[in-house]
């Protein structure tokens, strides 16, 4: 009986020495922690971001010392859906080293917006003064800039002049209250009734300065619609479904780039969804937005895709070499 048992303490003190062996080399190895340090290097760097901005309102320690500011495009204040997209997007700014996509879309577009911003509908602005709405100015202003469409990465160059002045006989707005107009303009189609009402009536100086006859007939609110409508801007349109489709797979391939089973049809969402609100925008342009969204989207679709295969070839040609 005594020998018998011998053995079975043995065996069992091998087997457990064997696997401790198994995963002190597993936890050990230098592959292991190095895949380690890129997942922790990446979550605390795209966390410090996202925290920062989602908190500080677009703001991190180095964009407050310069004074920057990440805004949504229509100038609104950042949401945590953008700041997570934007952030997340960081991934492939960076690619191949030393954010060498970022920084080309950056000289593309001419207007600081990266990959990222694209994505998420942001961009980065010089924080100045703000405006109070009741500390608006009644001086005339002169010849003032026309307001520009968004560049965008996916736009033809226009040759379309920067300025014009004012036309003859019309009357000409402050700085402040053409900005008020401006943003009022690309957003009453979105704003309730009673909040139009409010921004009305909290310009009403400037606005009975800019056309007294109308306000002292139909109202500030009736004489704010008629300014908005003289600047042209388009009205706010609703983002096309499809667009966001689109851009929430092309973020999910980008994540789960290293499991295919995910990314591949996720990624092939993300071009099937893309296309198909690339087109239908195209055909009623008045009545959607979100062209720049559904094409980044496709592109990071495109770009998680092509990584996924590539990785997935190499596994498969490792595998073949090993059993050959």
């Amino acid at each position: 009986m005594r020998a018998c048992s011998r053995p079975t303490r043995q065996t069992i003190s091998s087997s457990r020495r064997r696997s401790g062996w198994r995963s002190g080399g597993l936890f050990g190895s230098g592959e292991l922690a190095l895949l380690i340090e890129i997942i922790l290097g990446f979550i605390l760097l795209a966390g410090y971001f996202l925290i920062s901005e989602a908190a500080w309102n677009g703001q991190t320690l180095g964009k407050r010392a310069a004074r920057l500011r990440v805004v949504g495009d229509h100038g609104e204040p950042l949401t945590l859906g953008q700041a997570a997209i934007r952030n997340l997007v960081r991934i492939v700014d960076f690619l191949p080293v030393f954010y060498a996509i970022g920084m080309l879309t950056l000289f593309i577009n001419g207007r600081g917006k990266r990959l990222g911003d694209f994505a998420a509908g942001t961009l980065v602005v010089r924080d100045r003064e703000r405006v109070s709405l009741y500390d608006l100015s009644s001086a005339p202003a002169g010849a003032v800039a026309a307001p520009q469409p968004a560049s965008s990465i996916w736009a033809t160059p226009s040759s379309t002049p920067t300025t014009s002045t004012a036309p003859t006989g019309a009357t000409v707005l402050d700085p402040g209250l053409r900005r008020l107009v401006v943003a009022y303009a690309a957003r009453r189609e979105a704003l309730p009734l009673e909040r139009r009402q409010a921004l009305a009536q909290s310009a009403e100086p400037a606005l009975r300065n800019a056309l007294p006859e109308v306000v002292a007939t139909a109202g500030p609110l009736a004489a704010l619609d008629q300014l908005a409508e003289r600047e042209g801007i388009s009205p706010h349109r609703p983002m096309h479904h499809g667009a966001s489709s689109a851009m929430t797979w092309g973020v999910t391939t980008l994540l789960f780039f290293w499991m295919p089973l995910i990314a591949i049809p996720t990624g092939i969402l993300a071009i099937v969804f893309g296309n198909g609100a690339v087109r239908e925008i195209r055909s009623v342009p008045n009545r959607y937005q979100g062209d720049d969204r559904a094409k980044t989207g496709r592109l990071l679709g495109i770009i998680g895709l092509s990584i996924t295969s590539v990785l997935l070839a190499l596994f498969i040609i490792a595998v073949v070499f090993r059993n050959g």
